[in-house]
């Protein structure tokens, strides 16, 4: 990681280092054509100006695209490489395709191609009107050209490379954000239910000490057992590893509402489902289950499955969670998209869009008719399990529970 963050510096260094390799080489010429130390101070200082305005031309392409007066200074680049011709004729050298880079990389495509090209193609012309041949004119033009695309080359990739740590940082930080958005829902999912039923029972036994100081015992063991389990979500949510059924999902609930005086009513029918279907649905029976412990006064609980085999492109699992008490905030929430009069009134329950949607599937939420609310979801069973998903546990043909009788 230290490698790669050290990349674009690395690649602006080499920047740096082909530029001042190219000033160098043009200053030796220089020296090589001339013999007067005034003429040698001379052209240092104008190659000296070149070279700061490549530079400043070779800036990072953020820097580049947000500075005004990029005009201004292609016209004082082009100066300080023509001009020079006037005085010092035939040998002047320059910083061969300094200027044509910079056309290229502060120009938009096509322009700037057509004015690399002409810039290099200037040099035939330049080259006899100063005396010489017209194949040294060539040699000039061969040399901008393939001078020009070095530099221009070796500054792309320095673009390329804070590019690319920018995505990869980019990418990096939607990582985190998925894994925090996955710890927060699989938090509420899984321990949103077990911590509800603590309450719950932590209530009854708030009220039985009193008027039964016997059964507060009994109470207490079941409200440790419910507190374990909740730790052991906590547990399995931190380490990413979790594995939930319907069918024991169903039962286990079944269970709670039956010790907290709730009437069950539990059936489960069709094929075995895929995993990551039976998983989904389990979560949908959790949020519905702690809907009706939290939000309403409900005595009767309905949890119903059915599997239509027959459906073109794949089967369906049709799951519907019923409670003959309010829904969420006693707000009725009947659309399919959740975006009736109050929303989904609540994270849960917009968590469970989020789930039911990455699945393909469609869930509606709100009353049931009957003065209950319902929890109503679709989805698709066709499709393989991704790779490391656990076995589907199959569904119960037929399965019907009846417990409880009553709220106490």
């Amino acid at each position: 990681m230290g490698e790669e963050g050290n990349s674009p510096r690395v690649a602006r260094v080499i920047v740096c280092l082909v530029s001042v390799g190219f000033f160098v080489a043009s200053v030796a010429a220089t020296a090589a054509n001339r013999d007067g130390v005034r003429d040698l101070v001379v052209a240092s200082v104008i190659l000296t100006a070149t070279l700061g305005l490549h530079l400043r031309h070779s800036a990072r392409a953020a820097v580049r695209r947000r500075r005004p007066w990029w005009p201004w200074s292609l016209v004082a680049h082009a100066a300080v490489t023509y001009l020079p011709y006037c005085f010092f004729q035939d040998t002047w050298v320059g910083i061969p395709g300094s200027l044509a880079a910079a056309v290229l990389l502060t120009t938009p495509a096509p322009q700037a191609w057509v004015a690399f090209a002409a810039l290099a193609g200037l040099q035939v012309p330049l080259a006899v009107a100063i005396g010489e041949t017209t194949g040294q004119g060539l040699n000039s033009a061969v040399s901008h050209a393939v001078g020009g695309l070095a530099l221009f080359g070796v500054v792309r990739l320095a673009d390329l490379a804070e590019e690319l740590q920018a995505a990869r940082a980019e990418l990096a930080q939607r990582a985190v954000d998925r894994e925090r958005l996955r710890f927060a829902r699989d938090l509420h999912d899984l321990c949103g239910y077990s911590l509800t039923a603590v309450a719950l029972h932590c209530e009854g036994i708030q009220r039985l000490v009193r008027s039964d100081p016997q059964r507060v015992e009994e109470e207490l063991g079941r409200t440790q057992d419910l507190a374990r389990h909740a730790l052991s979500e906590v547990r399995a949510v931190s380490a990413g590893y979790r594995v939930l059924s319907l069918e024991r999902e169903a039962r286990s609930t079944a269970a709670l509402l039956k010790s907290l005086g709730v009437t069950v009513d539990v059936r489960l029918s069709g094929a075995p489902l895929p995993g990551p279907v039976d998983e989904t649905l389990a979560i949908v029976v959790r949020e519905g289950v702690t809907n009706a412990l939290r939000h309403s006064k409900a005595r009767h609980c309905a949890i119903r499955l059915t599997v239509d085999e027959g459906h073109p492109g794949g089967g369906r699992a049709h799951l519907e969670v019923t409670n003959d008490g309010v829904g969420p905030g006693d707000v009725a929430v009947d659309r399919e998209d959740g975006t009736g009069p109050g929303g989904l009134g609540g994270s849960g329950l917009r968590n469970l869009r989020e789930r039911v949607a990455e699945r393909g599937g469609r869930i509606s939420t709100g009353p049931d008719g009957e003065g209950g609310f319902r929890i109503a979801v679709t989805l698709p069973c066709a499709g393989q399990d991704p790779p490391g998903a656990a076995a589907p546990v199959p569904a119960s043909s037929g399965t019907v529970l009846r417990q409880g009788s009553g709220r106490r």
